[in-house]
């Protein structure tokens, strides 16, 4: 630009008017390039590639931040990040009893959802081999010696004892044996069956008196303190002293109406909360 003005100022007239119209034809060039340019610009603008690598790179990012979450050791991970994991209601009034039964493998992650491991939160029910399993998890957790005695035999003249499966075997067995969970009147055991809440009150019960036969736990007997169920007249006769028993101990309470729910089925959080309160307890 500097160059085309310089010989319009030194040439002839003639020299002059053919520069001057050279001049304007370089202007209009310059000038329509940058209308050009300036259109090229504000169209790309609407799609550049930096906006798109920006959503690519943020997807990832969080695709990394959720594979993390398998990555990490349980133990390692934040509440918020334990419920995203474990598909858990965020901020759920079971996450602590959750985190306790999984990372100490009493209760193991029910199943998956795309892959991924999930805990059954929304279980409608637990089967006597699971809370038999679970219970014998509890168990060697508190003392390994307290599982280690029993060899396998009484069990195995119960009419359904073929039916379990063999990894759900030792925690039927020590259950069995331990006089935890004796089955029906016929010595069924029945291993798939759900278990109601006062089933299960009985099963803690003779639980936690082997735990204090070990000197594991000091438990109360004192049942004046207890606040009557509201369906009180619902639980049945067999069942009243264990459920006493666990209200007492402060294992086992009602709902929000004040009710207990004796025929109800055990529900996934509900036998996690129960052993995590337990925990508190032992020695």
């Amino acid at each position: 630009m500097i160059y085309v003005i310089h010989l319009l100022a030194c040439g002839s007239a003639a020299d002059k008017e053919v520069h001057s119209m050279k001049f304007q034809q370089v202007m209009a060039f310059f000038l329509t390039g940058a209308v050009a340019l300036s259109m090229s610009t504000t169209a790309l603008a609407a799609d550049l590639p930096d906006n798109v690598d920006t959503t690519v790179s943020a997807t990832q990012t969080a695709d990394e931040q959720e594979n993390n979450l398998y990555a990490k050791n349980d133990k390692d991970l934040t509440d918020a990040e334990f419920e995203q994991k474990y598909e858990l209601p965020e901020n759920s009034w079971f996450t602590p009893a959750v985190r306790y039964v999984i990372e100490n493998n009493i209760m193991l992650p029910a199943g998956h959802i795309n892959g991924k491991e999930y805990f059954p939160w929304f279980n409608p029910a637990e089967n006597r081999c699971t809370v038999a399993e679970a219970i014998y998890n509890s168990a060697k957790l508190v003392d390994p010696e307290l599982t280690a005695s029993y060899a396998g035999m009484a069990i195995k003249e119960a009419p359904d004892y073929n039916q379990i499966y063999e990894s759900d075997r030792p925690g039927m067995t020590f259950c069995f044996e331990s006089g935890i969970m004796t089955g029906d009147s016929q010595h069924y055991l029945r291993p798939y069956d759900s278990i109601s809440r006062q089933e299960f009150a009985v099963v803690l019960q003779r639980y936690i008196t082997l735990l204090e036969k070990a000197g594991k736990i000091t438990v109360s007997t004192d049942t004046s303190v207890n606040t009557a169920f509201t369906d009180a007249s619902s639980i049945a006769p067999w069942a009243k002293d264990a459920v006493a028993f666990c209200q007492t101990n402060k294992l086992m309470n009602g709902d929000n109406h004040g009710a207990f729910n004796p025929k109800g089925q055990i529900k996934s959080v509900e036998l996690a909360q129960v052993l995590y309160n337990l925990s508190q307890q032992i020695k």
